[in-house]
This record gives C-alpha cells, sequence and structure tokens, in this order.
C-alpha cells in the first residue's frame, strides 16, 4: 500500500518530517511521497539517517506547486525529480510560505472591502508564518450574518476547505478573490518540475470547483502533463475509474495519496483516506521503475 500525496508542519501539515515517516511504518505503507506546498523543506531533515531510518520503504521525493487555471487557483505535483534543481527553482519562482500568506492577506482584505463585506479587520488574527489567513478570513465573515448571501455553497459556512475550494478560489462565487498573481503560471509549474528532472502530475482534479473537472480535456490538451491523480480521499469509484480510463486512452502516468494533513483535515488518513483508500504500488509502477534517478 503506498501513499504519495502527503503534507508536514513545512507546510500545513501537523506532522514533523519524522512524525510521518513512524506513522507510514506502523500504516506498514511501502512507498510514500511528502508533498508539502511549495517548498521540500521536509527533504533536508531526511538527510538524517535517524529520521530517514524510521521508515524502511521507499521515498519519492515529492512537491505540490500551486497555480491557477483561468483565474481558478489549482496544483501540481511533482514526483522524482532533483531535490537541488528544485530547490533553485522554487527560490526563482515561489513565495515563501509567510511572503504569502501576508500578499494574500491584503489581496483579500482589498478585495472584500471593495465589495461590501462585512468584517472587522482587527480580529483577523494569524502567524503568516504558519498559519492561513483564509481560516481567519473565514471565522470572521461567517461571524456576521448579513454576509450569508455571499456564500457560493452552503457548506462553506462550515468547512473551511470549501471556503477556500468554492469561494475564494472559485470564480463563480461573490466571495472569489483572483490569486493568480501569487503564484507561477500552470506552464511555468508544470516547467519547473520538468526542468528538475521530475514528472508532473494534476491533482485531486475533483476536489475543486466543477470548472476544473469541466475542463480537464482542455487542460490536459494545452498543458504537458505527464499525469493525473487518480486515487485520492474524497473521489467517488466513478470518478477514478474516469480518470484511470482517461489515463490509459492519452497515454498518461497515474498517481494516488490520501492528500494526509495529520489533524488538519479530517478523515484523510494516512494511507487510507477515509477508511479504505489503500493504493497498490502497481498503479505507479510504469514511472517509478523509469524514473529512479533522483530517488533519495
Amino acid at each position: 500500500m503506498i501513499d504519495i500525496h502527503t503534507h508536514t508542519t513545512y507546510s500545513d501539515g501537523t506532522l514533523t518530517p519524522g512524525e510521518l515517516l513512524e506513522e507510514a511504518h506502523q500504516k506498514k505503507l511501502t512507498i510514500i511521497s511528502i508533498t508539502d506546498h511549495n517548498t521540500i523543506g521536509a527533504y533536508e531533515e531526511l538527510k538524517n539517517p535517524n529520521i530517514r531510518g524510521k521508515f524502511e520503504g521507499m521515498i519519492i521525493p515529492g512537491i505540490e506547486i500551486t497555480t491557477t487555471y483561468h483565474g481558478e487557483t489549482i496544483e501540481v505535483l511533482g514526483y522524482n525529480f532533483n531535490l537541488d534543481m528544485m530547490s533553485e527553482l522554487l527560490k526563482e519562482s515561489v513565495l515563501t510560505f509567510e511572503e504569502k500568506q501576508i500578499q494574500e492577506y491584503n489581496l483579500i482584505k482589498k478585495q472584500y472591502q471593495k465589495i461590501g463585506v462585512i468584517f472587522d479587520e482587527e480580529n483577523i488574527e494569524f502567524n503568516p508564518e504558519k498559519e492561513s489567513c483564509r481560516v481567519s478570513f473565514w471565522k470572521e465573515i461567517k461571524s456576521h450574518p448579513e454576509n450569508n448571501c455571499l456564500f457560493l455553497e452552503e457548506k462553506s459556512k462550515e468547512e473551511t476547505s470549501s471556503f477556500t475550494r468554492n469561494e475564494i478560489y472559485n470564480p463563480k462565487s461573490p466571495l472569489y478573490v483572483d490569486e493568480s498573481s501569487l503564484f507561477p503560471s500552470l506552464e511555468k509549474a508544470i516547467a519547473m518540475i520538468h526542468e528538475s528532472g521530475g514528472l508532473a502530475f494534476l491533482a485531486h482534479t475533483f476536489a475543486y470547483s466543477p470548472n476544473i473537472a469541466n475542463s480537464l480535456l482542455d487542460i490536459l490538451g494545452n498543458y504537458k502533463l505527464d499525469g493525473l491523480e487518480c486515487f485520492y480521499t474524497t473521489f467517488t469509484k466513478e470518478q477514478s475509474n474516469y480518470l484511470v480510463s482517461l489515463c490509459k486512452e492519452k497515454g498518461l502516468y497515474m498517481s494516488g495519496g490520501s492528500d494526509f494533513h495529520g489533524t488538519r483535515k479530517i478523515n484523510h488518513n494516512l494511507g487510507t483516506g477515509r477508511g479504505n483508500l489503500q493504493i497498490e504500488e502497481k498503479i505507479i509502477e510504469p514511472w517509478v521503475k523509469q524514473y529512479t534517478k533522483h530517488k533519495e
């Protein structure tokens, strides 16, 4: 069983790399990848044999790069790249977590003031070094009943993930904020992965607003992706089957993972997702066998 979509404290997970490796060992996983958002800092820790030794299986170098498609924020997973090359490319093209949080805060504040969202700026408190400003905005905005009519999805009042995906990132929502200035373009994100010797996969197609799933053929036709994340915690069997068939039709590679964040995402359990994910090694064998030159 494998899980090649996980996060640590180097982005927005709650486990350190060592703690994640310990849990992977306990779950008897055979292959994992740490795919923190826009950083490969966790891999510096894995150079310590005392930490790397906590997990006996294969660790595939990974990252999840945030980008945009037609104004909507999406992510690309990169695997099996050269860590040193990727490190240099990230310095050139990607904001640090803290820089991104500060700039995102100002974008959201400016847009919401412009459209008349009711909020008290003094109540929006967060540590930009390790906390998302979106969560603080969400708590403040939903505390004012006058803002209820602005939510596109009812569940966005209950779930921060829905607030992010279906409101801030969704051009059809009144609460949408264009964040394209914060991230490299989709073309650039894919190029960064390729330039560092890796493979680029579109992450969790059906976890975005329906706009992305409806545009999937356009994305595949116009951008040089190597594969799709076909197995994911929230996917239905039908959704996974569709992505698998698409990969076979177009000669694309497949990947899959839980999107584990520790306690920050409920029911995204390592290796098993909501309990029945359990991805087999064979789905990634075609590209893992071919692309092993940068492994560890």
